[in-house]
């Protein structure tokens, strides 16, 4: 089905290599915290019902904090210097509250104005000149606890997702993992059937490192090809399934203990201000 918006711009991708160099963590850790953060904010929150009337689902209180407020100072707080944060709808609501940040990182927002008949990818798409040299990708409908935040950037693998243990109330993409953390298969909820066994899965929490190498070989190219084809209603984790099936490596960071939700609906958000009570 075409979806996309009617002016679209094509893009080449240079092969580049990586340099690999030994290090030790604080060194690790300022390398990976040089990697932009992109910030997916662009929908409405229709499921949230009357509390997305007159402010976007990010900006939605948990305890009286904003879930946005809580990512974007958690990056700040791990030393993130460039964040983009993909709007849509109510924009200038969402950007005025940001760009409050500006000066403690450089704050860039990236409107999408089709926000309401596009997916996803095409926000990420409209921030494709920010990614070249890898970056990390958010959505902005998670509540967590600084520590997760911590695990993804102290993770040593280049590519990377952020995953829970599946529980009943979880709803969403899960995956497979090896003993070693290494992710074997992705599924996304269409692929979930009636009978779907979720005893050995993870949640996926929508948090990931995208390394330059996989960023300029596979993942840039591929979402180019999905709006080349127009196929603008997609989720970006496709092009993740997609490169898993092609054997791409990705590794895991597991919440264990930590705390996070993803806030969908008002009984999520009602679950997680007793989580974060």
């Amino acid at each position: 089905m075409k979806t996309c918006p009617p002016l679209f711009v094509l893009y080449r991708f240079s092969m580049g290599g990586l340099k690999i160099k030994k290090m030790d963590l604080r060194d690790m850790k300022r390398e990976n915290n040089e990697l932009p953060a992109v910030i997916l904010a662009a929908g409405k929150g229709t499921r949230l019902g009357k509390l997305s009337d007159n402010k976007p689902k990010p900006m939605t209180d948990v305890n009286g904090r904003m879930i946005i407020a809580n990512l974007i100072e958690s990056l700040i707080r791990n030393g993130i210097k460039k964040i983009i944060v993909a709007t849509g709808y109510l924009n200038e609501v969402l950007e005025k509250t940001v760009n409050k940040y500006q000066g403690k990182a450089d704050i860039i927002c990236v409107y999408n104005e089709f926000y309401g008949t596009t997916n996803n990818i095409y926000s990420l798409w409209l921030t494709e000149k920010y990614l070249q040299n890898g970056f990390y990708l958010f959505e902005a409908d998670v509540f967590f606890e600084d520590a997760v935040m911590q695990k993804l950037l102290y993770s040593k693998a280049e590519n990377l997702m952020v995953v829970g243990k599946h529980n009943d109330p979880m709803n969403g993409t899960v995956v497979d993992l090896d003993d070693k953390n290494k992710v074997l298969r992705m599924y996304l909820k269409r692929h979930q059937k009636e009978d779907f066994d979720f005893s050995d899965k993870y949640k996926t929490v929508n948090f990931y490192r995208i390394g330059q190498k996989f960023s300029q070989e596979f993942f840039l190219p591929k979402m180019a090809e999905h709006i080349e084809n127009e196929d603008c209603n997609s989720y970006y984790e496709l092009i993740i399934k997609e490169a898993l099936d092609k054997d791409f490596e990705f590794f895991a960071v597991t919440t264990d203990h930590l705390e996070w939700w993803e806030i969908d609906t008002v009984e999520d958000l009602e679950y997680c201000e007793k989580l974060f009570s």
